[in-house]
């Protein structure tokens, strides 16, 4: 006699025998349907705010290079950092941010990962004590507070996941509406790097007894400066 599974898998099996494989097509793939209308940038940016919040990441406005190093000053006393590693400024797209926050007394430290794995877990951990990790990013959503980090020359990985303390600072016209919008617009986006990811809040885990814990596999804290 056969049984439910067996009638199940031998029907999956006869639709496969007699499927057609559609035409080959050269187009751009088909996505979701999206409005062309854009909200105006205001109101991005008060819905990034609003879901970055919610997901306990915290959004500064500033405007130039000596108002965005005063906030990430300030952010750096709060939690006793007196170094930072980063993204290259023409990375971050703030000119002038980093002299400024030199002449703050805000330290960077530059480094050179080896491609070495043994030589590469001792200069990382030599990286350990460092407070404060700065970046930009590609795009921030308005839709779920989500920064898209796209790594490459100049944007390290490690200014976002090792320090306990992430700083982006974002220009507003990176704002986007979703991920969907972001893909429609840069549909080749995925290949622009050698790792791109997704930043919703600080690192986050509910693994041990369903007790929700801030910065176990990552930052525990997440500050995104909005620049005009």
């Amino acid at each position: 006699m056969t049984s439910p599974r067996d009638r199940i898998l031998g029907s999956i099996r006869d639709s496969l025998l007699r499927a057609q494989l559609p035409a080959e097509h050269h187009g751009p793939a088909a996505g979701p349907e999206i409005p062309v209308a854009t909200p105006a940038t205001e109101a991005l940016a008060a819905q990034f705010s609003a879901a970055l919040t919610a997901l306990a990441g915290h959004v500064h406005r500033a405007s130039g290079a000596a108002g965005a190093a005063d906030i990430i000053v300030g952010i750096a006393r709060e939690n006793r950092a007196a170094a930072f590693i980063s993204w290259d400024e023409a990375a971050i797209e703030c000119p002038g941010l980093l002299a400024a926050l030199a002449a703050r007394g805000l330290s960077r430290v530059t480094y050179d990962v080896s491609s070495d794995a043994g030589r590469r877990l001792s200069e990382v951990d030599a990286l350990a004590g460092i407070g404060l990790g700065i970046t930009g990013a590609h795009a921030a959503l308005a839709e779920n507070g989500g920064l898209v980090l796209v790594s490459g020359p100049g944007r390290g990985r490690l200014p976002s996941i090792l320090p306990p303390v992430h700083v982006a600072v974002v220009a507003e016209r990176r704002l986007r509406p979703s991920l969907a919008d972001l893909v429609r617009e840069e549909p080749r986006l995925l290949a622009g790097g050698s790792n791109v990811v997704i930043v919703a809040g600080p690192s986050r885990t509910a693994d041990i007894e369903m007790t929700l814990t801030h910065g176990v596999h990552g930052p525990k804290h997440l500050h995104v400066v909005l620049m005009a």
